[in-house]
């Protein structure tokens, strides 16, 4: 995801745990509140033995936001987009740049770069599953090596094609809305991938709510939150107003 230097500005907060492409790699508070989450759902669900399991889901989860940014960061980094920081939350993940991408097709490269990192993991884990398989010692470490990589495969493709969804504020949507800059004004491509983004998180809503999936919930309903809140601001931006700026994604 990404994020305008001149919307929802904030210091620098977080723990600092590296430096990407010229930017802080910072993990703000919140991330710590989704590792507290899974590993305590797990804990009242499984008991003791399952925390384990729970430990290594929130390293691959993390490893797999993790490169998800990157993935933008490196592409705003190849169009000359410099990057403020990355900074990984409870909500997931998002990149803050020092100035919007110039042109349409840097937008669609920056967003898309994100799921395509995520993809990339996961085809790169589906051809080595096979191979390490059978390559690999039957004992129980190669049994937990080999369950924590078809699971980071399997949440980089989840998070990968979950982005991909054509509603804002997801990496889809920032794609769909710059592709449509070039048939419409940008004040009407903000207006349609709202309304798609909230018909998605109504859609996740229904989803969770039938599954009894808290979390996903909670993500969802932000979704909608923030894509009602994109709707409103397009439709106070007036008409033919194409300014340039990525809101947040």
């Amino acid at each position: 995801m990404t994020e305008p230097d001149h919307q929802h500005a904030r210091n620098e907060s977080g723990l600092r745990i590296g430096t990407f492409a010229g930017a802080p790699v910072l993990v703000e508070p919140t991330f710590l509140l989704l590792a507290a989450y899974v590993v305590g759902s797990s804990f009242l669900r499984s008991g003791a033995g399952a925390l384990g399991e729970a430990l290594i889901f929130v390293g691959v989860l993390f490893a797999a936001v993790l490169i998800h940014e990157f993935g933008h960061a490196a592409m705003a980094a190849a169009l000359k987009v410099p990057s403020k920081r990355i900074v990984l939350t409870f909500f997931g993940g998002y990149v803050q740049f020092a100035r919007p991408p110039k042109e349409g097709w840097h937008e669609i490269a920056v967003s898309a770069a994100g799921p395509g990192a995520n993809l990339a993991c996961w085809a790169l884990v589906a051809s080595l599953l096979p191979l390490l398989g059978d390559s690999l010692a039957p004992d129980a470490n190669a049994v937990g090596a080999l369950n924590a990589l078809s699971t980071f495969g399997f949440i980089s493709l989840l998070l990968g094609l979950f982005n991909l969804l054509p509603g804002f504020p997801l990496d889809g949507g920032h794609i769909l809305r710059a592709a449509l800059t070039y048939i419409m004004s940008r004040r009407n491509a903000r207006v349609v991938t709202a309304l798609t983004g909230l018909v998605i998180a109504a859609g996740l809503i229904a989803f969770a709510l039938w599954a009894q999936l808290w979390w996903t919930l909670f993500i969802a309903g932000l979704l909608g939150l923030t894509a009602w809140a994109e709707l409103r601001a397009a439709r106070a931006t007036r008409q033919g107003d194409d300014a340039d700026e990525m809101s947040n994604a």
